[in-house]
């Protein structure tokens, strides 16, 4: 229809809204503060407030690669405008790329002064986090955001494999292999930041799925989210007299299995893993590493083969190896290690 406007009117083709509005944050400190400030067909004026949000906020935010909104509101905090101000309802979801990807109206408003001028201060992306904690690992556990300078949690509403999908990406840590609410990791204290997640699987960090702002929830820590990721390791010692001696085996991909005594395939594992094993599993010093099936045969997969570790290493699968499950083994050879006890 609207090319059909333009041919008869001889004004060429029709073009898109965004090709004449645009938006800006002006008399701010930095990049990312500022009162908002919207071009219309070549007329600038601010944004009244009488309609804006956080999801409002978000969106322009994420639009000025800023990261997330930090506060929004009137005020005039960063001075006074003059001339004409914009009626706007951008009606965001919280999920778009750009504020004027909003199903946003426009009047022009003689009403609204300018101490309702929308303004807005963001914080960069970098200084938002995620990590999962007490899981047994960096790819298990309660899911926490680092956010305005403060961990906080995930409420479980509306959460569910999508979303744990998202964190599993957003960390390296694979796909999602469960999610569990009802805090069984352990309930958190301090904030809640998210709540009512709902995400659509392709984003690449959580907080760019749809939400409640920024620590608006109806929760308590008890619905804590907790998710498991397909890259999800541990580490144990087992058929040993104490927890800190016995045959190495690794948790991977839903299994336990065991470690190849190799090294570079000519030489037996060495004290530099034995280290590592010792410091991940908070063991003592290295006494001896068992070559001698001293601690029996192991049965499944045999997850690691030719290791190389120099004892920096904060896990053992860190270490220098051959892909997981790839070896030239035989249960004969799993390794197993002897220390003191802390």
């Amino acid at each position: 229809m609207a090319e059909e406007i333009c041919k008869h009117l001889g004004c060429g083709f029709a073009a898109s809204v965004t090709e004449h509005h645009s938006i800006r944050l002006i008399g701010g400190n930095n990049s990312c503060s500022g009162r908002v400030e919207l071009q219309r067909y070549y007329r600038s004026g601010t944004v009244c407030n009488y309609y804006w949000d956080l999801h409002d906020a978000d969106v322009l935010c994420r639009q000025l690669d800023c990261g997330f909104a930090l506060s929004s509101g009137p005020g005039a905090m960063f001075g006074k405008e003059t001339g004409l101000t914009w009626k706007t309802n951008f009606n965001c979801l919280g999920n778009e790329s750009r504020v004027l990807d909003c199903p946003v109206s426009f009047w022009e408003m003689f009403s609204c002064t300018h101490d309702n001028d929308v303004s807005v201060v963001f914080q960069c992306s970098k200084d938002t986090h995620i990590r999962l904690m007490d899981g047994g690992s960096s790819c298990a556990g309660r899911v926490e955001i680092y956010y305005n300078e403060t961990w906080g949690t995930v409420c479980d509403d509306s959460w569910g494999s999508l979303e744990a999908d998202v964190v599993c990406k957003q960390l390296g840590c694979g796909s999602a292999v469960d999610t569990i609410s009802a805090a069984p990791c352990g309930s958190a204290s301090g904030q809640v930041w998210l709540d009512e997640v709902r995400c659509s699987g392709k984003e690449s960090a959580l907080w760019e799925c749809a939400s409640s702002p920024w620590g608006q929830h109806d929760c308590g820590h008890k619905e804590d989210v907790s998710i498991v990721c397909s890259e999800h390791k541990m580490l144990r010692l087992m058929n040993g007299q104490h927890s800190c001696e016995g045959r190495v085996e690794v948790f991977y991909n839903e299994t336990w299995g065991t470690v190849c005594s190799d090294v570079m395939g000519i030489e037996l594992m060495g004290l530099e893993a034995a280290e590592v094993i010792c410091k991940q599993l908070d063991c003592g010093r290295a006494l001896d590493v068992d070559h001698r099936r001293k601690f029996g045969e192991g049965s499944g997969p045999i997850w690691l083969d030719d290791i190389a570790c120099n004892s920096n290493e904060s896990f053992l699968w860190q270490c220098s190896s051959p892909p997981w499950g790839e070896h030239n083994c035989d249960h004969r050879e799993d390794v197993g290690v002897i220390y003191t006890e802390q």
